[in-house]
């Protein structure tokens, strides 16, 4: 198993579970989340660009600040909670059936001492034809941060108010969200994100990430536009739970379509003897 590093403050339990109580703010009930698109649902568009709403009813700075704010206290939040990810890689022909699929399934659980870890089948087996992809090209998603609009990286974006959406049973506010610049150390996204306009949280991302070099890919893993949706987990706690990405790429035999898939799931508190403080979360 790999351990990974993380950044924890820590207390004795009975302080652990006051502050996450009261930092969170959870409420006893669970909105659910945007429904991700059917299996064999065509890709996502991204928007087009130069968006002219009407102003919202909440201004957009005091928006952007609360739902950054929002992403501070779930960051530090999601230190606390164990979960299992799942990706699948598939290929398919030119009919849309599956000829090929490559699946890692990972645990990610906290050690008594509070220390993250990951465990899962490093070499499962794989019936890809044409990516020659293994566990160590799932490097690539690791540049993706799981919740990166956390205050401390807002002024490395331009933000772009471009209207109101209903995304199932959610009222949201649409951002395009362009870096500013970017340098080859770092990945910065470039897309659009929606805002449930009651939790002021971000429930879905549609886009790339970039570096000076292009965008975040290889030709191992060439997945560059993702569409992630985010799930309630407990109260106003809203992770991701599911990540799709749709490629075509070019082989001996022709131009084949390729899929990534990636499921977070059976999130639940984990109980070591830690706890990372972090903000409340703002309404």
């Amino acid at each position: 198993m790999r351990l990974i590093p993380a950044i924890r403050i820590f207390v004795p339990a009975a302080i652990m579970i006051m502050a996450l109580s009261l930092c969170l703010t959870i409420t006893a009930q669970v909105r659910p989340g945007p429904m991700p698109p059917p299996v064999n649902a065509p890709p996502t568009i991204v928007m087009t660009p130069d968006p002219h709403p009407d102003p919202p009813p909440v201004p957009v700075p005091e928006i952007i600040k609360r739902f950054t704010q929002n992403e501070d206290a779930m960051f530090q939040a999601h230190n606390n909670y164990n979960y299992q990810r799942t990706v699948r890689v598939q290929e398919f022909d030119d009919k849309g059936k599956a000829t090929g699929e490559l699946v890692i399934t990972t645990q990610f659980a906290h050690a008594a001492d509070g220390r993250a870890f990951e465990k899962g089948d490093k070499h499962p087996e794989s019936t890809l034809k044409s990516l020659e992809l293994d566990y160590e090209h799932l490097d690539t998603l690791q540049k993706i941060p799981l919740l990166p609009f956390l205050t401390s990286q807002i002024a490395k974006y331009d933000f772009v108010y471009a209207g109101t959406q209903k995304l199932d049973e959610l009222d949201t506010y649409i951002f395009q969200v362009h870096p500013k610049q970017v340098d080859r150390q770092h990945a910065y996204f470039d897309g659009v994100i929606w805002v449930d306009s009651q939790d002021f949280v971000i429930v879905k991302t549609l886009g790339k990430w970039k570096t000076e070099l292009g965008d975040v890919a290889t030709s191992e893993f060439p997945f560059k536009t993702f569409d992630t949706y985010r799930e309630n987990v407990d109260g106003k706690i809203w992770f991701p739970n599911y990540l799709r990405s749709d490629e075509i790429i070019s082989t001996k035999s022709g131009r084949i379509s390729v899929r990534l898939t990636v499921k977070w799931e059976d999130y639940k508190p984990s109980a070591p003897a830690s706890a990372t403080a972090g903000p409340g979360l703002q309404n």
